[in-house]
Formats: C-alpha cells, structure tokens, sequence
C-alpha cells in the first residue's frame, strides 16, 4: 500500500508554490467576470439559463475548434513561455470587455472577445498539466494535480460569493478589471517557476504539425485507458455545465432571486464541497482502486442532483449541494494525474490537448441544448432528468473504471 503523501510535502516545492498561488489568484479572477456578466443577464431579465449558455458557448468554442494545434505548441514550444504569453493577451482582452459593453443589457458586441479570451486560455490549459511533471516528482502527480484542481475549486468557494458582492456593491467594471489584474498577477509568478523541460525542435512548417497531430491521436486510439480517462473528464464538465445552467435558471424561476449575492452563497457551498473532495482524494486516493473513487463519487452526484430538484429550503439546498460538489471534486482529482502518469513527456501536451476538445464538446453541447431545454420544461423536472441521466451513465463508469486500476 502508498504511502499517504502530505499536502505539505508538494507545497514544499517552491515551482509547484508558485503555480498553484498563481492559479488560484488567476480563476478568482475569472470568477469574478463571469458573475458580472452573470449579474447583467440577471438584471436585464428574460431567460437566464438561455442568455448564460450563449456565453459559455463562445467562450468554449475555441477548445473545440483549435485544441489539436495547441497541443502541439506544447510539446513543441516552451510550456512556460506559452503560459505567460497567453496570461498577458488575457489581460488586454479582459480589460477592453468594459469598453465594447457600453449597454449593460446588451452583451452581444463582447462574444467576439469573450471567443478570443477562450483562444488563449485553449493555449494555456494542455500547457499548464503538461508542465505539472516537470516541476514535481512522480509520486507527488496525484497530489499536485488535486491541489491544481483545488485552485479553480477555491474560485468557486471564494470567487463566486466575494465576486457577487464586488458586482452589486461595485459595478461591472471593476469585477473586470479585477480579473484582469489576476492574469497579470499569473504571468509574474509563472515567470519565476523554474521547469525541467526538455529542448524541443521547432514546428518548420504545416506537414510537421499535421504529422505531430496525427501521432498524438494514433497514440491516443491505441490506449484504451487514456480514452477512458478523457471520457471520464468529458462526463464530469458535461454535468457540471449542465449542473450550472439549471441551477442558474433554478434559482430566478423557483427562488425568484433578482440580486446576484444569494446565488453566490449556493454557488459557495457547491465550492466548499467540490474543495474538500479534490483534498481528500489528494491526499488519501492513492490508498483507494480508481473504481470505487470514480464509481461512488458519480453515483453521489447523481442521487445529490435528484433531491434538489424536490427541495424546498435554501438551507437544505446548500446541504445538498455541498454533497453534490464533494463528490464532483472526488471524481475530477485523479483523471489529470492518471494522464501524466501514462503518456510520455513528448505527447503530453497533444493528450491533454486532445482530453480538452471532447471536454468542451461537452460543454459546448449542454450549453446549446439546456438553455433551450430550460425555456419549455419545468426547472425542477430539468433537474431530475439530469439526476437520473447521471445515473445511467454511471454505470458505464462502473464497468470501464475497472481498466484504471494499474496505472501506477
């Protein structure tokens, strides 16, 4: 049996330090421009989880469309390099959002950004868990990955109920800017890591990236636990967008909230959940068959997203979804660490490149099909369809995580 690796031991590695401080200042900052856009589809009224799906679909798009090419840069460009120029370009695009909105109840003219923001952040993402290997040692990936995961996770916890605040209390403009300052505040403390990346020969023309593509998917086809591992990544964002858009709508048509703050704190308690569950597995999940961790960890969110489409208290509710957001984090922690610990330095970034598109496919397609679902079926039938849904395809993550149980 492993032996339980302390969360202290990884944060001990000062490169590792300053990624993850990095992350979690940068995905606060995201949270707070997507309340503040979240907060002008409230005020402007009408069909929240429609108006909100618009915006993730732009925003998700360019993973769907440019992921095989930024999987290439990473394994043929400087991981780090590509993490700070594309935190910069963020800045400049997040900043110029406030000026293309001059009509806070029509967001339409900022899709453009929003869809190049999402460009560079396709860039930033097979980067930035291609370079994790580099900065940590093998027997740290589970737990590094967990704490990378948390990072985000904290954006929920955090971001999501301070940037409601900040939104009500100080205005759209400032959440942005906000953000803005987050990306720049990544690119400093990127700047200081110090990898051990491999010299890396130049893309020399468009036969060599097209070649590079092709040997990234034929690597890919032939190993069926990577292909679980990106199934399972591409379920966990389908329910957790799906998740996100009914709850959004949930709460304007069942609550009635019209101020963005009460949102956040439900939103809080999913964060606290989904935190927990990414340390806990972090630091006990080696101990534990992938199976029963990725079996029972769908299974909960499933019978957790059942009972809150029949619950009437706010209280119960945040219950509910501090057990629904526990176990997301459980199931979300170990698919990156299984990756790294599979492919080889040289492909890594072509295999989480390739684990992005079909994630954002999955969260393309709930972000089209629920906004429209959420105009003509009751909200909370919504979410009991999606609570069940869940469950049956739970059972195929029953059968097929048996097959993840020897990675080592």
């Amino acid at each position: 049996m492993e032996r339980i690796v302390k969360i202290t031991e990884v944060l001990r590695n000062h490169n590792f330090l300053k990624l993850w401080i990095g992350q979690i200042v940068s995905a606060l900052g995201d949270r707070f421009h997507q309340m503040a856009l979240l907060g002008l589809i409230m005020k402007k009224g009408g069909n929240i989880g429609e108006e909100l799906s618009k915006i993730t679909f732009w925003s998700m798009l360019p993973f769907f469309l440019f992921s095989l090419f930024s999987g290439v840069l990473s394994d043929r460009w400087s991981r780090k390099g590509i993490l700070i120029w594309s935190d910069i370009a963020r800045v400049l695009l997040v900043c110029a959002i406030p000026w293309i909105i001059r009509d806070s109840t029509y967001i339409s003219p900022a899709y453009p950004a929003i869809f190049v923001i999402g460009i560079f952040t396709c860039l930033f993402s097979p980067a930035k868990f291609s370079i994790i290997p580099n900065i940590v040692e093998d027997r740290h990936l589970l737990a590094a990955n967990s704490l990378i995961t948390s990072s985000a996770l904290l954006s929920v916890l955090a971001g999501t109920a301070v940037g409601c605040i900040a939104f009500d209390s100080l205005g759209f403009r400032f959440s942005m800017y906000f953000d803005a300052f987050t990306y720049l505040f990544s690119a400093g403390a990127i700047w200081k890591i110090v990898p051990q990346e491999r010299e890396r020969s130049r893309i020399k023309g468009l036969s060599i990236l097209l070649s590079d593509i092709k040997e990234g998917m034929k690597y890919i086809y032939h190993d069926t636990r990577l292909i679980i591992l990106i199934f399972f990544g591409a379920i966990i964002w389908f329910v957790g967008v799906s998740f996100y858009l009914v709850i959004s709508d949930f709460a304007g048509k069942v609550w009635h909230f019209t101020a963005l703050t009460p949102l956040g704190l439900i939103f809080t308690s999913l964060g606290a959940g989904l935190l927990i569950g990414s340390i806990i597995v972090g630091k006990y999940g080696n101990r534990v068959k992938r199976n029963i961790v990725y079996t029972c960890s769908i299974w909960i969110m499933s019978f957790g997203i059942m009972a809150f489409a029949f619950v009437q208290s706010y209280i119960a509710a945040s219950s509910i979804i501090f057990l629904i957001g526990f176990a997301s984090g459980a199931f979300i922690s170990p698919i990156n660490a299984d990756i790294q610990k599979i492919v080889p330095d040289e492909l890594r970034g072509r295999a989480f490149a390739c684990k992005d598109i079909f994630i954002n496919a999955s969260i393309v397609l709930p972000a089209v099909i629920t906004g429209k679902l959420t105009t003509f079926i009751p909200v909370r039938e919504l979410m009991l369809y999606l609570g069940i849904g869940i469950f049956l395809v739970g059972i195929s993550v029953a059968w097929k995580s048996f097959k993840l149980n020897n990675i080592h």
